[in-house]
C-alpha cells in the first residue's frame, strides 16, 4: 500500500514494476503529482500528467480521506491484508490519526512499515 508522496513514490514504482500488487492511496482531489507536467497533448488535466503516470505505472489506485473516521477504518482494513505500507508524511501525523505502525500492526503483526522522511522520525530536524 503506497501512501507516499514525492519522497516515496519511486519506491512504490519499483515494487509495482517487480510484480507487487501496489495500491496507491490518494487523498480526495487526487495526488498532488497529478498536477505536475508535462501533460499529454499539452492538456493540463489530472489524468494527463506524464509525471504522475511514470511514477504510478502498474499500481492500482483508490481515493481515501484517511482523516475521516470511515477512511481511517478502511485504511486499517486494507493494512490487515498488506505486506508493506509506504508513507512519507510528517513524523507523528499517522500516529495522530490512529494509523501509525503501532496501530496498523495490531491487525497485521508481519506488516512492514516504511516511513520515508528527509531527516528521520526523531531528533531535532524530524
Amino acid at each position: 500500500m503506497d501512501l507516499s508522496g514525492e519522497l516515496g513514490v519511486y519506491c512504490g514504482k519499483l515494487l509495482a514494476d517487480a510484480g507487487a500488487d501496489v495500491i496507491k492511496v490518494e487523498p480526495p482531489g487526487g495526488d498532488s503529482m497529478r498536477r505536475t507536467g508535462p501533460f499529454i497533448d499539452g492538456v493540463d488535466s489530472p489524468e494527463n500528467s506524464l509525471h504522475w503516470r511514470h511514477y504510478n505505472t502498474n499500481k492500482r489506485s483508490i481515493t481515501l480521506d484517511i482523516e475521516s473516521e470511515d477512511g481511517g477504518a478502511l485504511l486499517s482494513r486494507l493494512a490487515e491484508n498488506s505486506d508493506v505500507v509506504l508513507e512519507s508524511f510528517q513524523p507523528g501525523y499517522l500516529d495522530s490519526l490512529g494509523l501509525g505502525y503501532g496501530h496498523l500492526s495490531d491487525g497485521n503483526p508481519g506488516l512492514i512499515f516504511a516511513s520515508l522522511t528527509p531527516f528521520g522520525q526523531t531528533g531535532p530536524y524530524k
